[in-house]
Order: C-alpha cells, then sequence, then structure tokens
C-alpha cells in the first residue's frame, strides 16, 4: 500500500516496457554526449583561445570555475537522455517527473522542511575538526557566486535523479512482474557503483554504501509519492550542503565556503559516516511528513 502510486509514476513506460531499451537508451546518451561535449569543446576554444579547454575543463586543483564547469557538464547526459528518450521510447522528458502539478507541490513541501533541516544539522552537530576557510571563495564573493552554484548544483543532481529514479525506476517497474524490488534495488546499486573513487582509498566503500542508502530511500519516497519531486528536493539539498557548505578538498570543493582540514581518503572518515547515515534518515523522515506519506 505504501507504494500504491509506482505504478501511476511507471505508466508513461508502459508502451514501450522491454528492458533491452534501456542497454540502447545507454548506447544512445553516450554518443550523444560525445558529440555535445565536442561542441562544447569548440565553443569554448573558439571564444577563448585554444588553452581555454584545458584550463576549464583539464586543469588540476580546485577553483569555481573548474567546479561549475564539472556540475553543468551534467546537463549534457540530461540532453543526452532527452534524445534517447524520444527515439527509443518516443515519449517525452516530463514523463520522468510523473504528475507535474503534484512534482512540484511536493519539491517545495519537501524544500520546506529539509533546509531548516540541514542548516540546523550544520550548526547544532559537534564535530571533532575545525573547517578550514576556502581561501579562494571568501564570503563576499561566495555569496556572488552562490545563486550560480545552486544552479549548478541542480543541473548536476536533477540529471540523476530524471535518470536513476526517473528513468530505469519507470522503466524496471514496467518491465519486470507485480511485486519485484527491481525498480528499487538496481538503480540504487548502479547509482552506488558511480560514487566509487579510487582516490578515497579504503574509505570508498563508505561512500559507495551512503550513496546506496540515498538511491533506496530516493526511490522510496519517488514511490510514496508517485513523483519525482520528494527525491529531486532531498538530492538538491544534500548536494547544496556538501558542494557550496563545507566540502572535501578536491576538484568538485572550488565553490565551497568552507573545506574540511582532511581528504576523503583520511582515516577519519569512517567515524564519521554513523551521522551522515543518521542524517539521511532525519531527512527521509521529515521529507514523508512533508508528503504525507
Amino acid at each position: 500500500m505504501a507504494y500504491k502510486r509506482l505504478s501511476e509514476f511507471a505508466a508513461p513506460a508502459q508502451a514501450t516496457p522491454d528492458l533491452w531499451r534501456i542497454g540502447a537508451v545507454l548506447g544512445l546518451m553516450f554518443v550523444t554526449v560525445m558529440v555535445l561535449q565536442q561542441l562544447v569543446f569548440i565553443v569554448v576554444a573558439g571564444f577563448g583561445g585554444p588553452n581555454a579547454v584545458e584550463a576549464i575543463f583539464q586543469s588540476d586543483g580546485t577553483s569555481a570555475g573548474r567546479t561549475l564547469a564539472a556540475l553543468f557538464s551534467h546537463g549534457l547526459f540530461a540532453l543526452g537522455l532527452v534524445v534517447a528518450l524520444r527515439a527509443m521510447h518516443w515519449r517525452g522528458f516530463l514523463s520522468l517527473f510523473g504528475p507535474g502539478a503534484h512534482a512540484a507541490g511536493d519539491f517545495f513541501r519537501v524544500l520546506y522542511w529539509l533546509v531548516p533541516l540541514y542548516i540546523g544539522a550544520i550548526a547544532i552537530l559537534p564535530t571533532d575538526y575545525d573547517v578550514v576557510p576556502n581561501a579562494l571563495m571568501p564570503t563576499n564573493r561566495w555569496l556572488l557566486y552562490l545563486p550560480l552554484g545552486l544552479a549548478a548544483v541542480a543541473v548536476q543532481a536533477g540529471t540523476e535523479e530524471v535518470f536513476f529514479r526517473g528513468y530505469l525506476t519507470q522503466q524496471i517497474a514496467a518491465g519486470t512482474r507485480e511485486g519485484s524490488w527491481a525498480w528499487m534495488a538496481v538503480p540504487a546499486i548502479l547509482f552506488a557503483l558511480l560514487h566509487w573513487t579510487a582516490s578515497s582509498g579504503d574509505n570508498a566503500i563508505w561512500f559507495c554504501l551512503w550513496a546506496l542508502c540515498f538511491g533506496l530511500v530516493a526511490a522510496d519516497l519517488t514511490a510514496r509519492a508517485g513523483n519525482l519531486g520528494p527525491a529531486l528536493a532531498l538530492h538538491i539539498v544534500n548536494n547544496a550542503v556538501a558542494l557550496l557548505g563545507v566540502s572535501l578538498p578536491g576538484p568538485a570543493a572550488g565553490l565551497a565556503l568552507y573545506h574540511t582540514p582532511f581528504a576523503a581518503d583520511a582515516g577519519v572518515i569512517p567515524g564519521l559516516m554513523p551521522v551522515e547515515f543518521a542524517l539521511l534518515l532525519v531527512a527521509w523522515l521529515a521529507a514523508r511528513v512533508a508528503i504525507r506519506a
């Protein structure tokens, strides 16, 4: 009964439920993204000169420009999905969100609960370390970048949600027998594997495990609501805090106001994970209260 709205959410996929189409969509997305990426490189080189592409997309270190480029580049995958969805399923991009009015309403209801929750968690939860101000992003500059940073996070998080909890969830739910949990498990597992990074060392398993739990939570909220709004709000708020607030040092930390004094492979990470899991649990419960599900 908790997931009685799942069939309504997956209804747009019922016309073409063949699971082989998922592989075809992935292949077509890959080709489309490669073409779009080359077009972006050509445009950037045309306006900024031959060294502009390397300076923005391939430079080492942490900078606001590189972080923005990395986040906004997820939009190419969203465009690839638009093309593949039309070619392989003959349906539009908005069908991935569920009923539009409900998705928008649930998005803002969950956002209303989660923004103060995460801000309060940052202010109240004790830590055993002092954050380090980002020398390249003083407060006045951070505030100027904040609207652009939020837009970039929305593109990045939104692209992941429309693919994992939108497209994959709908297609797997439509293509498997009733009662199967593949619609929840498969996207969550793939989402977790996407978060595996060698630079995290032994801590990579912790980041993947957290991403797995996030994927399950996001899928649960999507099925309960019958739309993508709650999961999208949760993803954007979580990533905004992690990328714009306090971030681990690295290429994606250029927009953060503060950095942690340790990197992703530090031995202190496992001891911090229980708090991360607890915050995710509370956020999930708060989102359920917001959508009354």
